[in-house]
């Protein structure tokens, strides 16, 4: 038989355990509006089917937060009213004690640099339960550029890439469209023509041409591999080892005497140049005057004026020819009378030393040139 203490203990067992339980439900699940985090942002424009809240987001496998809330960008932005875009934005709780303890604003600048880097969101299954999860990853910025929006963010924002999934999609849509804008007659068309030049190469190898059209090319092919196996040869001695870093170091010297030179090529360039410029200036005088109607009659001229000329100088040889001769001539004649010529002149110095005595007399006695002879020398003093 059951007392009523009995009862009073089961019904304090049952009180005090749903107590605890929900204690320890609210202390886990407040847990986590107790701990500081950093919001960041993507749209997507594309189905987001398996991303839930709660879903990790990983970078390069890496948790590094959890999905906070999924909606519609024309919910929280006004301007995304305005337009035509229906994207889906995902708000991201980031743990920002993976991140250093950085602060928000040096965060958003880290954000920043890491998207012009090609740092984007993409939606990644988990398996084939068809569960995603946000993935950061990096791709080429140039190839992969954010969605157009018409807003300013108002927390960290990161742009989305499509899903592996979606561009599989995209792919297949695009090759369906492309195959269903080919007819049907076109594709028989293509066949019958394919098949035409089968025939007709097959008839033209069964003759004779083309099974010496077909030697040729297998002569060819074995050329081909003989040479290739004569190249491979060459590559493998060790001569050829040193081949490319000798040609390497013989264009580095070309390029640093290139450098070196540069200036002198450029000032001979521009003096080459300069020399083109003033022959093709004499090169059109020569022209305008060899066109002139004056330079014809001149050439006329210039004939009987050479003839003129050459006569002249026919003359000029024969009179060089009796200079010559009348030299020779003068100079036998003063070898023959050189001792008479010798002795002239050896009178004519007598003359002139008596003409000089008799000037330096007129100078000193010039009565005595004309009256007599000159007066007595006076007798010296004796002391």
């Amino acid at each position: 038989m059951i007392r009523k203490y009995d009862y009073f203990k089961l019904g304090s067992f049952i009180i005090l355990g749903s107590c605890m339980l929900v204690a320890v439900i609210i202390i886990l699940g407040a847990g986590r509006y107790f701990e500081t985090s950093y919001t960041v942002e993507s749209y997507f424009d594309e189905s987001v089917n398996g991303l839930e809240v709660g879903s990790p987001v990983k970078l390069r496998g890496v948790k590094v937060g959890r999905v906070a809330n999924i909606d519609f960008v024309a919910n929280k932005y006004e301007n995304a009213n305005r337009s035509e875009v229906r994207y889906v934005i995902v708000e991201c709780d980031i743990d920002p004690s993976l991140f250093r303890d950085m602060d928000h604003d040096a965060f958003k600048k880290a954000i920043n640099n890491e998207i012009n880097r090609g740092l984007r969101v993409m939606p990644t299954s988990l398996g084939l339960t068809g569960q995603l999860f946000l993935n950061f990853v990096y791709v080429d910025p140039a190839s992969n550029p954010p969605l157009p929006i018409e807003w300013q963010p108002s927390e960290a924002y990161i742009p989305s890439v499509p899903s592996t999934l979606s561009r599989i999609e995209g792919a297949i849509t695009t090759i369906s469209k492309t195959l269903s804008g080919i007819k049907q007659e076109d594709i028989v068309s293509i066949i019958g023509d394919v098949k035409s030049i089968v025939n007709t190469i097959d008839d033209f190898m069964k003759t004779e041409g083309g099974r010496e059209a077909g030697n040729r090319m297998l002569g060819i092919l074995q050329e081909t591999q003989t040479l290739l196996a004569r190249t491979n040869e060459l590559l493998a001695a060790s001569e050829a080892e040193n081949l490319i870093p000798n040609a390497a170091g013989a264009i580095a010297g070309i390029n640093k005497i290139v450098n070196q030179s540069s200036d002198d090529v450029i000032a001979a360039a521009a003096e080459a140049r300069e020399a083109m410029t003033s022959f093709k200036q004499a090169a059109n005088v020569l022209g305008k005057t060899l066109g002139d109607p004056r330079m014809d009659k001149a050439m006329s001229e210039l004939a009987p004026t050479l003839e003129n000329v050459t006569r002249a100088s026919h003359d000029m040889t024969a009179a060089i020819a009796k200079v010559h001769a009348l030299v020779n001539r003068l100079n036998s004649v003063v070898a023959s009378e050189e001792a008479n010529i010798h002795a002239i002149l050896q009178d004519t110095r007598e003359v002139m030393q008596n003409i000089k005595e008799l000037s330096g007399d007129a100078k000193r006695y010039p009565s005595g040139v004309f009256f007599g002879k000159p007066p007595s020398k006076a007798a010296p003093e004796n002391k």
